[in-house]
């Protein structure tokens, strides 16, 4: 006799069946592994053999804890009395008769499952898809040894390439981009470019750039600078410093930034803008280095 079960115990028991096909969408913590681990435990009670059972997860974390969910169970059916596995079977959903045909082949599944060569195929997509690739490496164009590597492992290498950049003979390359890049590191930016790497298969011209970026093939530094700064800058930080530094604190440390910062030189050509509203400099700190450069945070 099937146990009496809530809504929502039910609607789990429901997508558990191994008769149907089910998509299951859920929130985190709402028993999403649970169905999972009743549908695997369903179908080796309906007689499918360990081996063709195959359960792909996103994690190794989650892999591991749904084969020792699963183990857990069968190892426990392994040990109860009939009147507890019963009810345990009960529990899953399990309609058919309980005969004791029944009662002792769910008693073996725990042997079974752990005789299997290779164990239960319970694994992430990442290993499944490397089993695949080992087993047709000519269909794939990849070498029979390859190994998979660690997300770290790759984030380390990404990262010993930009030294070895940086230290050779784009170096200047590498020095310009980090000027521009508003990461902390490049860690992000070079996991995107392999993520991407197919786009960069092709070399592309300056003019070629300009074009996949929807900018006019005139473009220039001087232009970029001249639509972001009017020229009006220099007058801007010299009414904020002073009520900045009267307030102190983290706003002072932020005004003795911008004190830095000076109008110096005279504008640069192309610099339309700037023209327009009767300027005649561009934004550097001391030093004559450009204000982007700069490390301090204000708003404008």
């Amino acid at each position: 006799m099937t146990a009496p079960f809530d809504d929502a115990t039910r609607a789990q028991i429901d997508a558990a069946r191994p008769d149907a096909s089910t998509w299951l969408g859920a929130n985190a913590g709402s028993g999403k592994t649970r169905v999972l681990t009743d549908r695997v435990a369903r179908l080796l009670l309906n007689g499918v053999e360990p081996q063709h059972i195959l359960c792909l997860t996103y994690t190794k974390a989650a892999a591991s804890e749904m084969q020792n969910r699963l183990f857990k169970r069968l190892g426990a059916w392994a040990m109860l009395t009939d009147a507890d596995l019963r009810h345990s079977l009960s529990e899953l959903g399990v309609e058919d008769g309980f005969t004791p045909e029944k009662l002792r082949m769910a008693r073996t599944l725990f042997a079974r499952a752990i005789e299997t060569p290779g164990g239960l195929k319970i694994q992430t997509i990442h290993s499944f898809c490397a089993s695949l690739l080992r087993r047709f490496p000519l269909e794939a164009g990849v070498s029979p040894q390859f190994t998979e590597i660690e997300d770290r492992a790759a984030d380390l290498l990404r990262a010993e390439i930009v030294d070895t950049m940086a230290e050779g003979q784009d170096a200047a390359l590498t020095t310009t981009l980090a000027r521009m890049y508003t990461g902390e590191d490049f860690s992000k930016l070079t996991r995107s470019i392999v993520g991407q790497r197919e786009g960069f298969a092709t070399v592309l011209s300056w003019e070629d750039v300009l074009a996949l970026f929807d900018q006019p093939a005139d473009l220039t530094e001087e232009k970029i600078t001249a639509s972001v700064f009017l020229g009006s800058e220099a007058m801007i930080l010299e009414q904020m410093i002073p009520p900045m530094r009267a307030k102190g604190g983290l706003d002072g440390k932020a005004a003795e930034k911008l004190a830095t910062i000076q109008t110096m030189g005279p504008a640069r050509s192309g610099r339309r803008d700037a023209d327009r509203c009767g300027c005649q400099g561009t934004l550097y700190r001391q030093g004559r280095q450009p204000a982007h450069e700069t490390n301090a945070k204000a708003a404008v």
